[in-house]
């Protein structure tokens, strides 16, 4: 694979002696309003090929949930998408396992959407330079006859061998019924029907498929020429293969056709590795790090032919799913291990709001915590260091690991967060190589903790969630926090920044920093509450001769991106953004002497004992900001003592009452005496439909 080439970034100065970022290109306002799709694709440097970079599975999203988030998608460094099956199916409020027994091999709208609103996706995913997969059903139809495709109705298009499989006998995997009767994938018709499809989904926009059940599906060398035939090379394909090409779980003892079987498959696709993903998920449900690298790299697959995995809908949509009632951030640990490795690609599942198989439902969007700061920390690493090889290295006991490239590193702990790790730099390959990271000091992307590097260890302090992630760009440089960088002068005036109506700001913990054309760096700007319209907004203190001043998005690293260009006039003082970073207008801010008086606030707890994907506070009453339903997403700060995720959420010290609710559908019941600085909340039982809550003092 080609190692991607950024662009260099204009101006780029850092206080820090290697600083991070190099992907978040800067990008001209200028540029961008001439040519959008050009600038949104080389502002979030995602990878040029689906392989080579990350995977948000929108598991049942419809394609207009997908296309409204697209800019958050991009932001927190996907560069593809993966939609369910848009085969014709069972259409109406329908579970989401009817779209895996379709009727055809057609685009037909099943609940996802139109064939007119995928092509609608493929287009605007364009725009930010996001590619689209699309989950192909080719094993089998639906098990009911009576709605399919006519032309394969006839007894010859179908494999009579019986449900009963064994999954030690290659024959009875790929011709046994695996719940609905088995497609004859070695008969010509059928070969077209798929390839016709297949076509259909690349003229409507589609750049990849992921092929369910591909395990199910003979190879060449069985005799059979479907792969050959469907199979589109100017496509990115995948193939959902479960264990291997028969079931044998152990590395040693996979035998040999076993992997000739496997290495065949990779010849027309990547293929799943779910052994490794099981290993590293069940480690982390131990409270350790995983002590293995890979399961079929082991067995002498090339990570370019893998697709990696923490959770996907297998595992937690179906009875039974072993991640399905798993806490959020073990997935995520999970993920950052097998989301950092070089050459794999890794897919991460948007959960859904429901865990009952029986209640997850076509078009009912999952989780958005794809979007926290970790997650997307992981993704910008894995884009940033493109083709560097990497070396996974463990602490003795366990308890920390670390994915090592050239450029930077990803560091995990076992369980717990907010302590100090030292491992390894890396270490020595077979072929006698020795990957390590450059040397310097780094910074961590998600809480701005330094990290220091030397030939041989990695020293820092993981923050809350359990992750860290640093790393350099092209030019050499790491995170560093900015700085202030001011004018000598003393004459000054204050400006505004109102983002509220910006999705762009607080997904990623990026906040707004400034340098005029006196400056020589960026400073992070401040926020205020203005009295004219009670709305939290950024501020700062600009000499009064600055004629300009250019405004970015920076992260705790102190990396930033997205620059701004602003003109400096007497005649104004407050800037508005659009929702998406596009224009600002301007106004001007009466302060009355003053800018504003600053919100008071306490923090609030809530212990996530009943496995939210998502945790949301909603308040009402007092001084403090209006919010609508659900609320506020509240911040992971880590994990109590019984291994349980802990949130918090500033909120006015005079608010009347709270609300906790995952969004979908479950909260509690109203709150509306006791709340306090760190006041605590838990579920404790469920009342009349809504649940009720137990209380603590929250201590660090």
């Amino acid at each position: 694979m080609k190692k991607r080439l950024y662009q260099a970034l204009l101006g780029l100065v850092l206080s820090a002696s290697v600083a991070a970022g190099g992907f978040f290109a800067a990008v001209p306002q200028t540029a961008y309003a001439q040519n959008v799709a050009t600038d949104l694709e080389s502002g979030y440097h995602l990878a040029d090929n689906v392989q080579d970079g990350v995977i948000l599975h929108c598991f049942d999203w419809t394609y207009q949930q997908i296309i409204d988030e697209l800019p958050d998608i991009a932001k927190a460094g996907f560069s593809s998408v993966q939609t369910s099956p848009a085969q014709l199916a069972v259409k109406g409020n329908s579970i989401w396992y009817y779209l895996y027994q379709p009727n055809c091999f057609a685009v037909g709208d099943s609940g996802l959407g139109s064939e007119a609103d995928l092509k609608r996706l493929c287009t605007e995913a364009d725009k930010y330079g996001i590619k689209v997969i699309v989950d192909v059903v080719a094993n089998h139809l639906a098990g009911d006859h009576s709605n399919i495709d006519s032309d394969l109705k006839g007894s010859e298009y179908w494999h009579h061998a019986g449900s009963n499989i064994n999954y030690k006998n290659r024959w009875q995997i790929t011709h046994g019924d695996i719940g609905m009767p088995d497609l004859n994938s070695e008969n010509w018709l059928v070969q077209q029907k798929v390839s016709n499809y297949v076509q259909q989904l690349k003229n409507d926009g589609v750049d990849g498929i992921r092929w369910d059940a591909a395990k199910h599906i003979s190879l060449p060398s069985e005799g059979c020429g479907f792969w050959s035939t469907v199979i589109d090379k100017s496509m990115y394909n995948y193939g959902e293969i479960l264990v291997g090409a028969i079931d044998e779980n152990e590395v040693d003892q996979r035998t040999a056709s076993n992997i000739n079987w496997m290495k065949e498959y990779t010849s027309y696709m990547s293929v799943t590795d779910s052994n490794y993903g099981n290993d590293v998920i069940n480690a982390f449900n131990s409270g350790r790090v995983p002590s293995g690298f890979g399961s079929w790299v082991v067995s002498g697959l090339s990570e370019d032919t893998l697709v990696y995995w923490a959770e996907s809908h297998d595992t937690y949509a179906n009875d039974g799913g072993s991640t399905k009632y798993v806490d959020q951030n073990k997935i995520d640990r999970a993920y950052a291990i097998v989301g950092s490795r070089d050459g794999a690609s890794a897919l991460y599942f948007s959960r859904p709001a429901q865990t009952d198989k029986e209640k997850i439902m076509v078009g009912q969007k999952g989780s958005t915590h794809f979007e926290s700061a970790e997650v997307a920390a992981v993704n910008h690493l894995h884009n940033a260091c493109i083709d560097e090889e990497d070396y996974y290295t463990t602490t003795s006991d366990l308890s920390a690991a670390a994915v090592v490239r050239e450029s930077g590193a990803c560091v995990v702990l076992g369980s717990g967060g907010n302590r100090e790790v030292t491992i390894a730099n890396g270490g020595l390959r077979k072929d006698g190589s020795y990957t390590r990271t450059t040397p310097g000091v780094y910074y961590d992307e998600i809480t701005g903790n330094k990290f220091t590097v030397t030939q041989d260890t990695i020293s820092g302090e993981v923050g809350s969630t359990g992750i860290a992630v640093f790393y350099k760009d092209d030019n050499g440089q790491g995170g560093g926090s900015g700085g202030s960088g001011g004018s000598e002068t003393s004459e000054t005036r204050d400006i505004y920044l109102d983002v509220t109506n910006c999705s762009w700001f607080g997904s990623d913990s990026a906040v707004a920093a400034i340098k005029t054309d006196k400056d020589t760096t960026f400073s992070k700007m401040t926020t205020t509450v203005t009295t004219d319209t009670n709305k939290t907004v950024y501020t700062a203190k600009v000499p009064k001769d600055a004629t300009s001043a250019t405004i970015v998005r920076m992260l705790p690293s102190g990396k930033y991106y997205n620059e701004k260009t602003i003109t400096l006039n007497q005649s104004y003082n407050r800037y508005t953004s659009d929702g998406n970073w596009f224009s600002l207008t301007t106004d001007l801010y009466n302060t009355q002497g003053g800018s504003g008086e600053t919100q008071t606030g306490i923090n609030v707890y809530f212990t996530n004992n009943y496995n939210w994907s998502n945790v949301y506070a909603y308040t009402w009453g007092g001084d403090g900001k209006q919010v609508q339903w659900p609320g506020e997403k509240m911040t992971y700060v880590g994990q109590n003592e019984y291994q349980q995720s802990v949130y918090m959420l500033q909120i006015s010290a005079d608010c009347k009452g709270l609300i906790f609710t995952n969004g979908s559908g479950a909260q509690t019941v109203d709150i509306t005496s006791g709340i306090k600085e760190n006041g605590g909340y838990y579920i404790s039982g469920n009342a009349s439909g809504k649940y009720s809550v137990g209380t603590y003092t929250y201590q660090k």
